[in-house]
């Protein structure tokens, strides 16, 4: 008679899950270094021109697409002749893809309640901040789209990020951070970048094309599972059955989970040029120099200051969020120089430099001196936002087309 033991059951579990998850981290961060190593040559230099910024997130889109479609066509031609049954492998595939899309689905649904709660959010209170209420309306107004909740946030990181969903409707968020650094002009100048971002609709372009590396990803994973546990090969046909089947299995996993990484750095490159777009988008609609002032702001007031500095500048975060594939809610909310971070929780947050010193500081002066900084290639592909030194470079390449009688 045996006697099942739930502990040795559970201890077995545990063993195989962390022989799973050191293989899963040995393919994501081959992917990783491999993404690094070839960072000097992916990475290009600012858009020329509007329209070539448009054809490079075309042709990103594109590429995402197709490549995503073949990987899933051939993975599930491969499966199905590996279990030695054809539409074997397309049930792997449309499960992994219907529970990516579901679990999107709900980051974007919930994304808003989360984000509010997170980082404090509150509707403008005083005359100051229905100021800024007035200010986003024309520049919506001026953007030709409906104009979306201003939401205030209770940390002194300077930044701002756009987010919704079709539950909640469209917000822009300010922080207390921001409103402390800049002037009234260049704070007009950041919602019209927000505001950019609701207008070309980069949550729903980022949420759709994620889709395709989170599959990737998760379908990698499940390969991975099955054929440590399950093995694979189909009856009456000499392909491999058991342990054989099952490490052609685990491998294909492994190769999935790069393919899911490389993906996600794909979605990023992606996500860099939609800040591009956004910048134009306030070039147009309030002036070309007043984003360039309040980017040079803020990139001194972060420079300046280490706390600053290293919130903004961490691989190690980067890194974090390229193994992970898609960062949980906050990352499709598009912050201004970077996404929101992971201090604004309020029990990790600590002592923060006063940014109002700089709100006098004449900009203008250092405007040249910070494009003409050389910027990290390596950085930058593990970043979610251009360099700020690339970024006053591309105004520079636009501004004749969108103003051409400002200075």
């Amino acid at each position: 008679m045996i006697i099942y033991d739930p502990l040795f059951g559970l201890f077995a579990f545990m063993m195989a899950y962390w022989w799973l998850l050191i293989l899963t981290s040995i393919a994501a961060g081959g992917a990783v270094a491999l993404m690094a190593a070839i960072a000097p040559k992916a990475i290009k230099g600012e858009p020329k021109s509007l329209a070539s910024l448009r054809a490079s997130m075309a042709i990103t889109a594109v590429a995402i697409v197709l490549a995503g479609v073949s990987v899933f066509v051939g993975v599930a031609e491969l499966i199905g002749y590996i279990f030695g049954y054809s539409l074997a492998g397309s049930y792997l595939v449309m499960t992994a893809v219907i529970f990516t899309f579901f679990i999107i689905l709900i980051q974007w649904l919930l994304s808003p309640l989360f984000i509010n709660l997170v980082y404090r959010t509150h509707p403008p209170r005083t005359d100051e901040e229905r100021r800024y209420q007035a200010m986003l309306e024309e520049v919506a107004r001026r953007s030709h789209i409906r104009t979306p909740k201003l939401r205030i946030a209770e940390t002194n990181m300077p930044n701002a990020f756009s987010y919704g969903s079709p539950l909640s409707g469209s917000y822009v968020a300010v922080t207390r951070g921001l409103l402390n650094l800049m002037p009234d002009d260049e704070v007009e100048a950041v919602l019209g970048h927000e505001v950019g971002h609701l207008r070309h609709r980069d949550v729903s372009w980022i949420l759709a094309l994620s889709v395709i590396p989170l599959a990737v990803y998760y379908l990698g994973q499940m390969l991975i599972w099955s054929g440590f546990f399950g093995g694979g090969g189909g009856e009456g046909r000499d392909r491999g059955s058991g342990a054989n089947g099952g490490i052609l299995l685990m491998l294909v996993g492994m190769l999935l989970v790069v393919v899911g990484v490389v993906f996600r750095f794909l979605v990023g490159n992606f996500n860099r040029l939609r800040e591009y777009y956004a910048d134009a988008n306030s070039a147009v609609v309030t002036s070309p120099r007043k984003i360039q002032r309040a980017l040079a702001r803020l990139h001194i007031a972060v420079e300046g200051n280490n706390y600053f500095k290293h919130q903004v500048n961490s691989s190690g975060s980067s890194m974090f969020k390229a193994l992970f594939i898609v960062a949980p809610f906050v990352e499709i909310s598009g912050g201004f120089l970077y996404e929101p971070d992971e201090d604004a929780w309020p029990w990790r947050r600590r002592r923060e430099p006063d940014l109002s010193r700089y709100r006098d500081y004449d900009v203008d002066q250092l405007i040249e001196k910070i494009k003409n900084e050389k910027t990290d290639p390596v950085a930058e592909m593990f970043a979610t936002h251009p360099p700020i030194p690339k970024r006053l470079r591309f105004i520079d390449n636009i501004k004749y087309s969108v103003n051409p009688v400002e200075p």
